[in-house]
């Protein structure tokens, strides 16, 4: 690469143009790809910028998320794009809809209003939650009400300091006559994938149980209490669509869903699996892949869904899926997952008990005898006394976490092949 004697015009931030060296054909190089480009040379300059058109070349995406711009590696290519519907993009857009019949639910609340009253929201946290209430009504996912029921939010902050609108739905999930839940099993679902697929795209939803509108009858229900920070007005607002926080909405959305997939036509040695509002494309060729992935991001958007841009991963050869790296052939924790379960301290209630268990029994596979090793935190649970937690507990634990911290990579099976199972007999019970 030399510096020769070329020169272009550059305005500068003083609003000065001045002329800089052009440094011809540079070929640059970035994850998978590669691009041919002109270089200017600005040698007092502290930071190397990237052009908008080098962006593109090597698949580096600018996203807006929540007033914030972050930068990730892209595996959509400018051609990907083009065939791609923008309208399928939740980022900077409106929520989806889908064309349903209004979702309805039963609740027994008996003949008295269920009535919670509003937490405190510190002025912070209810300033934080004003810009996403107001979208939500200009989206008439939320109105104004007069309901006879009432319970409260919270506006949970998140990491990067903005709030999350949370409802506290309890009384009601308590009430709710729920329908048997067909939420697949997440053991039994991986277990479809053909272990020769080395191509995979995982398709994440956003806002999914918005995208379901609700029956009039059944939306009050869902009613809280609203003062705005500025008028300090306050109100009842309910929901139109499908609540976040509801014990029903994951099985009624993912039902709603499987449905309207039984729609999409699948190419020919590929493969789609739908966890709820997650879902996941494989196959043996790259191109099959590429181009169902494609089809089914169109199809969504033409269908009232909306997908997250910054969480797509788009025909990659390793992904992250309910917690699980997938690749060619083999599952195994994520770097994530492992991460969380180191960080939980000892249990001191109950619940911190059936929490902990709960991780547990999800990496259940990679525990060699896994009822004998968790056996200790059941006899707590069962246990009348308060949680008493002693040394041995605790190295225990420690064990446990060692153990899914150095877990093996499991193999993807071959359902063509013939299976020998192996069991633990004890005290005559396999």
């Amino acid at each position: 690469m030399t510096i020769g004697k070329k020169t272009c015009e550059v305005m500068g931030a003083e609003g000065k143009p001045f002329k800089a060296l052009v440094i011809t054909s540079v070929e640059v190089k970035g994850n998978s790809r590669q691009a041919i480009a002109d270089l200017i040379y600005l040698p007092d300059l502290d930071t190397n910028l990237l052009g908008r058109d080098l962006q593109v070349q090597l698949g580096i995406g600018v996203i807006p998320e929540e007033g914030r711009m972050q930068v990730k590696i892209l595996k959509l290519t400018a051609k990907d794009l083009e065939e791609i519907n923008p309208g399928v993009w939740a980022e900077g857009g409106k929520s989806g809809l889908l064309n349903i019949p209004p979702i309805k639910v039963e609740i027994q609340a008996g003949n008295s209003p269920v009535r919670v009253k509003q937490y405190p929201i510190s002025p912070e946290g209810r300033k934080g939650l004003t810009p996403i209430i107001d979208q939500l009504l200009r989206e008439a996912i939320l109105e104004p009400c007069m309901s006879p029921h009432n319970t409260p939010i919270l506006a949970v902050k998140k990491a990067e300091g903005k709030y999350r609108l949370v409802q506290d739905l309890q009384e009601f999930n308590k009430r709710t006559v729920t329908r048997h839940p067909v939420v697949p099993n997440p053991y039994t679902l991986l277990s479809r994938i053909p272990s020769e697929h080395a191509w995979f795209t995982i398709i994440d939803l956003k806002d999914a149980f918005w995208a379901c509108p609700l029956a009039k009858e059944c939306r009050d229900w869902f009613a809280f209490e609203w003062e705005h920070p500025e008028s300090k007005r306050k109100q009842q607002l309910r929901w139109t669509r499908l609540p976040q926080g509801f014990t029903e909405s994951p099985n009624l959305f993912g039902q709603a869903l499987e449905k309207l997939l039984e729609q999409f036509v699948l190419r020919r040695q590929v493969k789609m699996l739908q966890y709820v509002d997650d879902l996941l494309i494989s196959g043996k060729i790259k191109p099959n892949v590429t181009t169902t992935s494609i089809q089914l991001l169109n199809f969504l958007g033409e269908k009232g869904l909306r997908v997250s841009k910054k969480k797509l991963q788009f025909v990659e050869q390793e992904v992250t899926y309910l917690g699980h790296l997938i690749g060619k052939g083999y599952k195994k924790l994520s770097p994530e997952s492992i991460a969380g379960i180191q960080a939980i301290p000892a249990p001191k209630t109950k619940k911190d008990l059936r929490k902990l268990l709960g991780l547990f029994g999800y990496c259940r596979l990679w525990l060699d005898q896994y009822t004998q090793s968790v056996r200790f935190l059941y006899n707590k649970l069962v246990n009348t006394e308060p949680v008493v937690w002693t040394e041995e507990d605790e190295n225990q634990l420690k064990d446990l976490k060692y153990k899914l911290s150095t877990a093996p990579v499991l193999s993807l099976p071959d359902l063509r092949k013939a299976f020998d199972l192996f069991v633990n007999v004890e005290e005559g019970v396999a």
